[in-house]
């Protein structure tokens, strides 16, 4: 019985095969350490680009923020202008481009101004100062606000009287941000 085992030893040999090396054994300190400096340089501009990418959505989310705003706040205006009562001093004042004053179709007075860097509304008409009566804030960063009285011949005028349509004019800053804005209307009275 024992030739037979020593036969089947001689049958399952190993075919021979290279040498085992120094690299075979695994990385030197040397790989290790420009390895891990390759990660982190990989990672450092990858953190940059990811920085750059949040930076531009936070900016943007600013901006269309600030623009939603001025754009209801000047629609508010737009409409409630609409509403005039008359092309008279009594109903509308036009001496002011920074504001304007108006009493509507119901007999509410309204003004729109611009105090610091916000558009506001109150509930003030042309015999009352703007802000003295229910101000309320419409938009923020507001840097420029302005009114223009226009005849029907699309001349500027300063008589209620001879109004036709008036023009708002909003600028609107935010950080680097900056646009402008505009709405002619034409009250429904007049």
């Amino acid at each position: 019985m024992t030739p037979k085992r020593k036969n089947r030893r001689a049958s399952i040999r190993r075919p021979p095969g290279p040498r085992s090396t120094r690299h075979d054994r695994g990385f030197t300190l040397i790989e290790a350490v420009l390895v891990i400096i390759l990660v982190g340089i990989l990672f450092g501009f990858g953190s940059v680009l990811l920085g750059k990418v949040f930076s531009s959505y936070s900016m943007k989310q600013e901006i269309t923020e600030a623009d939603w705003q001025a754009k209801v706040a000047l629609e508010r205006a737009a409409r409630e202008l609409r509403a005039v009562r008359t092309a008279t001093a009594a109903d509308l004042d036009v001496a002011s481009t920074a504001q304007v004053r108006f009493i509507d179709s119901d007999g509410n007075g309204v003004c729109f101004y611009r105090n610091a860097n916000r558009m506001m509304r109150s509930a003030d008409g042309p015999a009352t100062a703007c802000g003295t009566t229910s101000p309320q804030v419409l938009a923020d960063n507001i840097t420029a606000l302005a009114f223009s009285y226009w005849t029907s011949a699309g001349a500027t005028t300063t008589s209620s009287a001879l109004v036709y349509y008036i023009t708002a004019d909003m600028t609107v800053a935010d950080g680097v941000y900056n646009s402008q804005f505009r709405t002619n209307v034409r009250p429904r009275n007049f």
